[in-house]
């Protein structure tokens, strides 16, 4: 882990930081291609382009995991929230709110519909 993103989760409140590792953790387990750094604020998880990122509020209690071109993304369980073009986040407020099939199958996703869509 590079020094900005230590940084990055330095600053968060303990209980946002261990929720924040654990999504980082399965976010990077689903694909070796994927790099992380921090953007506008954010923990953004790259693969070619940008897929996702972790983002939190500094007065919410929870983080978003949240993806470019979710609105191409399968959500069977209707789980993101959002309503600008592509963007949308799902709120985990706990660890019971971390699907790890779920967070997983997106991230694969989302780097298949980044493929598909620089041919």
């Amino acid at each position: 882990m590079d020094g900005k993103i230590k940084q990055w989760f330095d600053d968060l409140s303990s209980e946002k930081e261990q929720l924040a590792l654990k999504v980082r953790d399965i976010v990077l387990k689903a694909d070796p291609s994927i790099k992380e750094d921090i953007k506008w604020g954010s923990l953004t998880f790259i693969a070619n382009e940008k897929i996702g990122w972790i983002f939190h509020y500094p007065q919410k209690e929870y983080i978003n995991l949240g993806f470019f071109r979710a609105t191409e993304l399968s959500d069977p369980k209707k789980l993101l929230e959002g309503t600008g073009k592509g963007l949308r986040h799902v709120k985990i407020r706990s660890e019971k709110e971390i699907d790890v099939k779920q967070f997983t199958a997106w991230v694969k996703e989302a780097i298949e519909v980044n493929k598909k869509s620089s041919k």
